[in-house]
């Protein structure tokens, strides 16, 4: 299969930001008017074929009009559609391989592929007594030297003047004289195909009226429209018998009810040959493709944080009025928090950091080099005769690479529970990268209602309505604007607590991060180019992606191939997707793939731009044995339920409040916690009473002391596991 990423290719050759999108559609096709390559998901028939169509998109990108494509019956009457794609080809062809001279190359290898396997028919002996002149043209045009093709002197000059063909009506005053020659010289090679309300006499099937003659797409989508609607309105089947008639290359009919005269028969077998480059799954099946993301719905789904300040503001400023005594006491109050916050934290994040400065200093040590200064070491002059190593040595230690952080947080409605303690853990984290010099950017991601009128997304695109993620805090804020990130992040973490008293008045969330579903497929998505962005903004050589997250995401949900705009379910065992222009296939084993998925887009993180993936689960006793036997199945496929496995895991997560795991889920150490309020740093008080017996006083000291430990084991972990 095609893994190497074309979408730049066409741009560059076409000299301009034409959109380039593959879908699920037959064949290569190009809108001339909307400036739109559409390119369907092909088998790897090698990368010449793949320039070579390319190559042939761009050459009607750059030189073939709309209008004059698109002229009426009656102003091409006498020009076959069939006829005047294949002299329009060899004009389209000849000029972008003349300016691109890179393709003549790749044209002639590609072509003799197509050749070789039949897709001009079969040609191993051909009668040329019973080829009309414009297949002729056509196998001479894109075969050159592979075939040898007789002409006589008339049908010579025809084929030099489509050679020579400038401008489109050039083409069509060769295309006339073409028709003119076979009536007059092979009028019994003529078919007249016959008026079938829009279909081929031959099959008479919707596949056969796919508009053959040209690459643009105008009756082509209609026509896959078609296939997946079972009602049309009459609106629709008015406007597809309208494009029918403008583009279908057999039955296209004149303003007096003619019928156009004539095809080119190995432009046909072409056409049709074509298709079966598209890639089929197991069953035969054309693969489903589902679109990459675009601009306008990365736009949607990523809040900025400055919008998302201007949302809590305004809610917060609404309540304030009522209460507008408080101002001052909260102000203060909020500051006060900040500080404490800050004190408390100090020693845990200091653990971290002294692990990552650690590990860093041992890297940089394993990969020092040692070499001579090429002066004198006057200290070892005096051993000349029997050592010849007597020059002043130099260590060069190698440069640490420079790291970057992206988090994700899962805002769903089943981390209520969970998040302050996540939003705690964060936070170490955030401080953690400010102690170590790391950038950093954190996304919560949530589904909750929202107005997504103004987007519309086209067919077979993942549905992201409802998908929010606001950036919640980042290393790129100025020093005033990241206190009061970090403030509403205490804030929201003490509102979520049962015992904090009038939260109300400290914090209100934003409409982007109110607690919904789980979107985290598309979260992931996402991410794709947050990652990339992240890498090319803050030149980060290594970035440590973490997502805090209490289970899979919600189900696949794709935008529904018509006009009603309805989502579905998509439960294919096999789906192919674009992320950022190139192509990623899974194969799911269970009901609905979201596992497979989430994991097929996690590696794709970590493989395209070298991430290191890091996961914090956290759930409920019931959750946690769920986990730990979906694990214990991805690492050894036997039985789900491994009672030993367990009993190990549970064993594991007393000593260090979780359970780690390497290589699961995409993610390079998948850490297991229960509710996440393991991910809690502080140590639990030593208290004891007045008239405590010395065994009390003992045993206190002992939970004071294990406790103290092993809130630093998951910050000490984390702090190696970024280094």
């Amino acid at each position: 299969m095609l893994q190497y990423n074309k979408s730049i290719l066409p741009k560059l050759l076409a000299k301009e930001n034409i959109t380039v999108q593959h879908g699920n559609y037959p064949t290569a096709w190009f809108d001339i008017k909307d400036r739109v390559l559409g390119l369907p998901m092909w088998k790897d028939m090698g990368k010449d074929v793949y320039d070579l169509l390319i190559g042939h998109e761009v050459g009607h990108a750059l030189e073939t009009p709309f209008e004059g494509w698109h002229d009426s019956p009656e102003k091409l009457e006498g020009c076959p559609r069939s006829y005047i794609n294949v002299v329009e080809d060899a004009r389209i062809e000849k000029k972008v391989q003349a300016r691109y001279p890179g393709l003549v190359a790749a044209f002639n290898r590609g072509y003799r592929v197509l050749f070789e396997d039949d897709f001009f028919g079969d040609l191993s002996d051909p009668d040329w007594n019973e080829i009309k002149l414009i297949d002729k043209i056509n196998l001479k045009t894109k075969l050159g030297s592979l075939i040898s093709v007789p002409f006589n002197s008339e049908e010579q000059d025809l084929y030099t003047r489509t050679m020579n063909t400038e401008t489109f009506e050039d083409v069509l005053n060769v295309v006339r004289d073409i028709l003119a020659y076979t009536k007059e010289h092979t009028p019994e090679l003529i078919q007249q195909p016959q008026p079938s309300n829009g279909q081929s006499e031959e099959s008479g099937t919707d596949e056969d009226n796919f508009n053959m003659g040209h690459d643009d797409y105008e009756s082509e989508e209609k026509n896959q429209e078609q296939e997946d609607e079972p009602t049309p309105s009459a609106e629709e089947n008015a406007k597809s018998e309208e494009a029918q008639q403008s583009d279908s290359e057999e039955t296209t009919q004149s303003g007096a009810g003619e019928i156009e005269e004539d095809v080119s028969l190995t432009d046909r077998i072409y056409r049709a040959m074509e298709r079966t480059l598209v890639d089929r799954d197991e069953k035969g099946e054309a693969v489903k493709v589902i679109g990459d993301l675009s601009k306008p719905a990365l736009d949607y789904m990523i809040i900025d944080h400055k919008d998302l300040m201007a949302d809590r503001t305004s809610i917060l400023k609404r309540i304030m009025q009522e209460y507008e005594y408080l101002k001052p006491a909260r102000a203060l109050e909020g500051d006060e928090r900040y500080k404490e916050y800050l004190r408390k934290i100090k020693g845990s994040v200091s653990i971290a950091i002294k692990e990552f400065e650690m590990k860093k200093a041992a890297y940089r040590y394993q990969k020092a080099t040692t070499a001579r200064t090429g002066k004198l070491d006057v200290n070892k002059l005096w051993s000349y005769k029997t050592h010849d190593d007597i020059f002043l040595q130099t260590t060069r230690l190698a440069d640490a690479k420079d790291h970057g952080m992206l988090m994700l947080i899962d805002f769903s409605g089943s981390m209520q529970r969970s998040l302050p303690h996540v939003l705690d853990q964060l936070m170490h984290t955030i401080m953690f990268c400010k102690g170590v010099n790391i950038p950093f950017e954190v996304y919560a991601f949530t589904g909750s209602w929202r107005d997504n009128s103004d987007l519309a997304l086209p067919a077979y695109h993942v549905e992201v309505g409802n998908v929010q993620m606001p950036l919640l805090i980042s290393s790129a804020l100025n020093k005033a604007d990241f206190k009061e990130a970090m403030k509403w992040l205490i804030a929201r973490m003490d509102s979520l607590s049962t015992d904090y008293y009038n939260h109300e008045l400290f914090f209100q969330e934003g409409k982007a991060e109110q607690l919904g579903s789980t979107p985290l497929i598309q979260a992931l998505m996402a991410s794709h180019y947050l990652v990339k962005n992240f890498k090319i903004k803050h030149q980060a050589q290594k970035v440590n992606f973490v997502v805090f997250s209490d289970g899979d995401g919600d189900h696949l949900r794709v935008t529904y191939p018509d006009a009603r705009g309805d989502g579905y379910h998509s439960y294919s065992s096999q789906t192919t997707m674009i992320i950022d222009g190139k192509r990623l296939d899974f194969k799911s084993r269970d009901y609905g793939g979201r596992k497979e998925l989430q994991t097929a887009l996690t590696e794709n993180i970590r493989k395209r731009y070298g991430t290191n993936n890091i996961c914090f689960f956290m759930g409920d006793n019931h959750h946690f044995n769920q986990r730990v036997a979906d694990i214990n199945y991805e690492i050894n496929r036997e039985a789900y339920w491994d009672s030993s496995f367990q009993k190990d895991c549970r064993t594991e997560f007393r000593k260090n409040k979780c359970v780690e795991f390497n290589n699961v889920y995409g993610f390079d150490t998948y850490y297991v916690l229960k509710d996440g309020k393991h991910l809690a740093t502080d140590a639990d008080e030593f208290e004891v009473s007045d008239d405590a017996t010395d065994g009390q006083i003992r045993n206190a000291f002992k939970k004071f002391s294990k406790s103290k430990k092993l809130n630093k084991v998951i910050m000490t972990k984390f702090g190696a596991a970024v280094a």
